[in-house]
């Protein structure tokens, strides 16, 4: 793939997503964050533009200034990516607020972009080169150059991927989820990107240039890829209803769910195997199985339930009296701990079970509580299965139990004095 080629591809991307959006700010153009996600994809498509490499040789000859393209694409990428701070300060935080972390940010952006301008000015970058890092690399000032580009694009996008990340958990549209996903995954390969370009950099510096091998590639791939995925994933919610993504978003949805009661789910079966409607089938047949999900999510959310009613007479009251002490011990949640108990208690139970021994006061309450409707039945047991296995509180408690049985035990090889 030709340089220009990868680098026109996040190019085009980004002007049409522009384009996509440009009606949106006229509809809303007093909106500080459709203003901000209109505006960074603009400064990002311009920088792109001048980045690619067949415009940077003709617009370094209009403006006959050797290398100025580079300076300009590098801060407008930089403009781009305090834009993209600011849209996402607007979806988590009150406007005030936002306005007020924009522009700490944007004091940053312009510091950053006086230095960059007076370290390039200083740099002895006279002779026009395409390959332009190859062969000023090393120069004077050069280094600092870009490592005070990379040191801002690098705090950019890691607010990119927070923000994004934090406000994606919250979103209750599919699309909107699904799209600030993408838009973190973006950051993510985005943070790659300056990784690999301050090692590069370095490396250049000590002389140390052919321990990357192709760097120029791995660069367009990386920056083509955030790009790409970011853009995609920022205007999803405009055109992600027509593709159909809220439904594939809501399969997923349930789909994870499955997978994350399945170890809860088969144990408590396994248990009470009259409780299943189908026997479980191995793990990695589970992974694959991907039709009626919607069902086989109900009949586990059932079944557990009834399987929680079928080990009542294994229960031990003292597990969850243990559970407790070492939650308030924990300072945990009154909600972290109520799992957390339930998960204790389960696992008890079923370790009991496993060993025919019944509770000698067994635990007569009811089930655990998750809700109205399957939603919430299914949120409240996914917190019980990630508890139950993976809970140091729980293991604690069932080591705490098995003890107390070896030392019950009227079979054991030295009694206690």
């Amino acid at each position: 793939m030709t340089p220009d080629l990868l680098s026109l591809i996040p190019a085009i991307a980004t002007w049409l997503a522009a384009l996509y959006k440009l009606p949106a700010l006229r509809r809303r153009p007093h909106d500080a964050a459709v203003r901000s996600f209109w505006l960074s994809l603009l400064f990002l498509a311009l920088a792109l533009t001048v980045l690619v490499p067949s415009v940077v040789v003709g617009l370094d000859a209009i403006s006959h200034i050797a290398n100025i393209s580079r300076l300009l694409g590098n801060g407008l990428v930089l403009v781009a990516s305090w834009q993209v701070q600011a849209f996402l300060l607007y979806l988590n935080y009150p406007a005030p607020e936002a306005r007020a972390r924009g522009k700490q940010v944007g004091w940053a952006l312009l510091a950053a972009l006086i230095l960059m301008s007076v370290l390039f000015g200083l740099a002895p970058v006279h002779h026009e080169s395409i390959n332009f890092w190859q062969q000023y690399g090393r120069a004077p000032f050069i280094l600092e150059y870009r490592l005070v580009f990379l040191a801002y694009l690098g705090l950019a996008l890691f607010n990119v991927v927070r923000l994004a990340g934090q406000y994606g958990r919250t979103a209750v549209r599919p699309a909107l989820a699904l799209g600030l996903r993408l838009v973190a995954a973006g950051g993510v390969l985005g943070l790659l990107y300056v990784a690999h370009e301050s090692a590069r950099v370095l490396a250049l510096a000590f002389g140390w240039q052919n321990v990357f091998l192709d760097s120029d590639t791995v660069t367009r791939i990386l920056i083509a890829s955030s790009i790409v995925l970011m853009v995609a994933g920022a205007t999803m919610p405009a055109w992600g209803g027509r593709a159909g993504i809220p439904d594939l978003y809501s399969w997923g949805t349930r789909y994870r769910s499955c997978r994350r009661l399945y170890p809860l789910w088969r144990d408590v079966c396994r248990s009470a195997p009259g409780i299943a409607l189908l026997p479980p089938s191995s793990p990695i047949g589970d992974i694959f199985s991907i039709r009626d999900i919607e069902f086989r999510l109900y009949r586990r959310v059932v079944e557990i339930r009834d399987g929680q009613l079928a080990l009542r007479p294994y229960v031990e009251p003292r597990a969850a009296e243990y559970a407790r002490d070492l939650c308030q011990e924990k300072e945990l949640s009154a909600e972290t701990s109520e799992r957390i108990i339930e998960a204790s208690t389960l696992a008890a139970a079923l370790h009991a079970q496993r060993r025919g021994r019944l509770a000698r006061a067994p635990h007569v309450s009811s089930p655990l509580a998750g809700g109205a409707n399957i939603q919430t039945e299914v949120k409240v047991l996914e917190q019980v299965a990630r508890s139950y296995r993976h809970s140091r509180i729980v293991r604690a408690v069932l080591r705490r139990m098995t003890q107390e049985e070896r030392v019950a035990s009227p079979g054991r090889l030295f009694p206690r004095q």
